[in-house]
């Protein structure tokens, strides 16, 4: 199973790299499957690649589900 984490984009580092922030904190994520990357763009990472574009919105509710599972516990 294939889990995708939202990130933001928050630097291009060049051809089809960024750097995103998400909830493992910063790192380096493919961007070649984004038609137009650029900062400030919410998208899904899977396997350090940015997979697809996301709304604001969805990354919230998103970081907010994942923040309330690892509250949870086991």
């Amino acid at each position: 199973m294939c889990l995708a984490l939202p990130y933001r984009l928050i630097a291009l580092l060049g051809p089809g790299r960024a750097l995103a922030e998400g909830p493992d904190g910063v790192r380096e994520v493919s961007t070649l499957a984004l038609d137009a990357p650029r900062p400030g763009l919410h998208v899904l990472v899977a396997y350090g690649a940015a997979v697809r574009e996301i709304e604001a919105a969805e990354a919230d509710a998103l970081r907010a589900l994942l923040r309330a599972f690892s509250e949870a516990g086991p």
